[in-house]
């Protein structure tokens, strides 16, 4: 039997565009920050900080917060992790920078 290898690197996921504001959500997607890269961001650092969240029901998350700039203007732009932003952050030679579990938070959401 032979399988059909899909190679899918989510061409379809990031076609169309997703905005983000920090004034309505509290974290970004990957393909909200695809589209701020789109619209002319760029990264400021070659780095990103990332912490973890507990999220009720001691489910985990990542979150990775992104320097963004584009022209004067600058952006933190915190994105919740998935195989996309991780292969991406490798693709890209970016550097994580761990915050302490000190800092870590708790959610309710």
């Amino acid at each position: 039997m032979e399988w059909n290898h899909n190679n899918y690197t989510h061409e379809k996921y990031t076609e169309s565009d997703q905005y983000w504001s920090p004034e309505s959500e509290k974290y970004a997607a990957a393909s909200q920050l695809i589209t701020a890269l789109r619209a002319g961001w760029s990264l400021a650092l070659p780095r990103v900080s990332a912490r973890q969240i507990w999220h009720s029901g001691s489910r985990l998350s990542t979150i990775y917060e992104f320097t963004l700039m584009r022209g004067s203007q600058l952006m933190i732009m915190p994105v919740l992790s998935n195989p996309y932003i991780e292969r991406y952050i490798v693709q890209h030679d970016i550097r994580v920078i761990a915050e302490a579990a000190a800092h870590s938070v708790v959610s309710a959401e």
